[in-house]
């Protein structure tokens, strides 16, 4: 049986942490020497997880750090260890002999996972470049160096060009807010608002004062840029087109046309233009629906609408439309019940336990919890739920480690919501609610696994576009009338939702999905379209946007220069994954849902196919295991309310 123990428990006072990403990375190059001599399995694979294990620790406590508990004094320090951590790996995947050794592995007796698992790691040292040779092989290197200083260099403008902006307005500006809008803004006898997610999305969608609405949204848009009113010296557009460049470098080096090409031979996909084949696709289906939705909102207005001005008549339309305001749904979910809801339909879906344990931690705000099932501890969450100053915004799940020997793994669940204000509970929006499910769906694919080989446990060794799959699968629960009467109870009388508000949640779920739809899209035919040409970024924006935008453009948006997906979160020419990852996700609820949902043989199905197995085989095949077939994009279209 699994006991959790010290090496469960991250260090959150790391000192020293270059000296020590120094020494685990000469233990590492010490390791691989000797992996690059062996010809089998443990001798080659089992040393090299050992490396990977030890470092994937020390890396990603740190990377985690600053992303949550942002000062300069730590952000100085971890910059110093990237280009160490950097030139490790691209002497490792540039490794000739360790190649080598690969293949001689290949040839030996191995099951269908180790098959895999080394035809997965042959290809990444051709990725990586072990078939450059001299100056080629060595400025691959300076550009994996490089960029990966440029992308915590983004990520650091973004944050700071954040917090930088603040402004202090009159209560009357204010109106339209509610109590908990209100709650969020109040400093004092002062109102302060700012371009922190949770304030930015309440301002736009409930204040009245349009003016208002115009500043913020323009203060927004132009972050980290050259226009606008946030610092100019937190601009970004520098750095990501040297990414851009770079990108494109490195792909060429490898003898691949773009960067988008490299992208795709880590996915399922087979080529760029398939991507751009999907994504058109999409927009063919959902754009007069979108056009229409848009009509629909301008006449409501009774004006032409501009960007600030969407989200305000959107939830006015809303409101009118399914008479009730996304805000009256707030008192029935307060953190309590919407954890311990989620908790026990996790539960119920593949009979495992969650509780929270005390535990020293980084910020008295982060819920430890742990998982286990019937023959003990499985694996452990930290769970940082509120937004804060000096965080990274948005949310996102990482791991600290994978399963391996007597470790267990553990995950970092991030997210910036809205926290306890006079004397009431957290409070959390419905969209707050599904994004909690999602990365718990994240997590649970990192903690369920049964593979025991760090390179292909739990999430790692996934294809990018098959990652959001365990997470967009999750959602689709937020919208089951069991699974709600478990995650609601309101604050004060322990009420569930009723009946009539959970109709209205359901009848308006797909409310605008084509103007959604539209957007996603937008995004991620700018990202693979980006990464193919080598025109101007914003240029590529433009064209595309010829296509897919239906509201006017402000000249001085420049939301690309806050795009941290692209630019420092590992989506780069990869963000139509969240769309492809739907379409198995709406697929996959489908066929579980029509089979007996949860507690049935499918849901476990999804596990046992799914969860377990992580990178450590095909992850199409698997899906096509647990579906009985491939997966069809009506499912996404049906789920969306767009009708063909």
């Amino acid at each position: 049986m699994h006991i959790m123990n010290s090496s469960q428990t991250p260090n959150f006072k790391p000192k020293d942490i270059v000296l020590n990403i120094t020494q685990v990375v000469k233990d590492g190059i010490k390791q691989s020497i000797l992996a690059s001599k062996g010809d089998d399995w443990e001798g080659v694979v089992g040393a090299l997880d050992n490396n990977e294990h030890l470092i994937g620790k020390e890396m990603s406590v740190n990377s985690h750090l600053n992303a949550v508990m942002f000062s300069e004094e730590f952000n100085k320090e971890y910059e110093k260890t990237l280009p160490i951590i950097s030139n490790y790996f691209s002497d490792l995947g540039a490794n000739k002999d360790l190649y080598e050794a690969f293949k001689r592995v290949k040839n030996t007796s191995l099951n269908e996972q180790q098959k895999h698992i080394v035809k997965d790691s042959i290809k990444g040292f051709e990725l990586s470049g072990v078939a450059l040779k001299g100056d080629d092989s060595k400025r691959f290197k300076e550009i994996q160096e490089h960029l990966s200083v440029l992308s915590n260099q983004f990520s650091k403008n973004v944050l700071q060009a954040t917090n930088s902006w603040k402004k202090s307005v009159p209560i009357d500006d204010l109106n339209g807010y509610g109590e908990a809008e209100l709650s969020k803004v109040r400093e004092g006898s002062e109102y302060v608002v700012s371009l922190q997610i949770p304030v930015y999305i309440d301002l736009m969608t409930y204040a009245e004062n349009r003016g208002l609405r115009e500043e913020v949204y323009r203060a927004y848009i132009s972050r980290a840029s050259d226009v606008g009113i946030t610092p100019v010296k937190f601009n970004n557009r520098k750095v990501m087109d040297e990414i851009l460049e770079l990108r494109a470098e490195m792909s060429i080096l490898l003898g691949l046309s773009n960067y988008a090409e490299y992208s795709v031979q880590s996915k399922m996909v087979d080529s760029p233009q398939s991507v751009i084949d999907f994504l058109e696709k999409l927009v063919d289906l959902s754009h007069l629906q979108a056009s229409t939705e848009l009509k629909d909102l301008e006449d409501f207005a009774g004006h032409s609408l501009m960007p600030w001005d969407l989200m305000f008549y959107s939830e006015k339309l809303k409101q009118k439309v399914f008479n009730f305001k996304s805000s009256e749904l707030k008192p029935y979910f307060p953190e309590s019940s919407v954890l311990s809801g989620l908790f026990e339909t996790i539960q119920n879906l593949y009979s495992v336990k969650l509780t929270d344990v005390e535990e020293d931690c980084y910020h008295p705000d982060v819920r430890v919890i742990l998982l286990e099932d019937e023959k003990g501890p499985i694996g452990k969450i930290y769970f940082d739920v509120y937004a804060r100053e000096n965080k990274r915004g948005g949310a996102w799940m990482s791991d600290f480690q994978g399963l391996y020997k007597d470790s267990l793994p553990v995950a970092f669940v991030v997210c910036n919501l809205n926290s306890p204000k006079d004397g009431k509970p957290a409070l959390f929006d419905f969209d707050e609610i599904v994004t909690i499910f999602h990365e718990f769906g994240h997590a649970l694919h990192h903690l369920l696994t049964k593979v025991s080989f760090p390179c292909a446990a739990g999430i790692s060794g996934v294809p990018w576009d098959g990652v959001e799959l365990p997470s967009q699968y999750m959602e689709n629960f937020c919208y089951e009338r069991s699974v709600i009467d478990l995650i609601s109870g309101h604050w004060e009388t322990g009420e569930k939702l009723p009946d009539e508000l959970f109709n209205k949640v359901i009848d308006s779920k797909n409310f605008q999905s084509g103007l959604q739809m539209l957007r996603q899209c937008e995004f991620a035919l700018w990202d693979i379209n980006t990464h193919i040409t080598n025109l101007d970024t914003y240029k590529v924006l433009d064209i595309v946007r010829e296509k897919t935008a239906l509201v006017p453009v402000i000249d001085e948006n420049r939301f690309l220069n806050s795009f941290s997906h692209i630019f420092s979160g590992g989506y780069a020419a990869g963000y139509f994954s969240y769309k492809w990852a739907e379409v198995l996700a709406a697929d996959a609820y489908e066929f579980v849902k029509d089979n007996g949902g949860i507690k049935s043989k499918s849901a476990n199905d999804f596990r046992k196919c799914i969860l377990e197995v992580g990178g450590s085989l095909d992850f199409m095949e698997q899906y096509i295991k647990f579906r009985g077939g491939k997966p069809k994009m009506e499912g996404l279209l049906k789920s969306s309310g767009i009708s063909i």
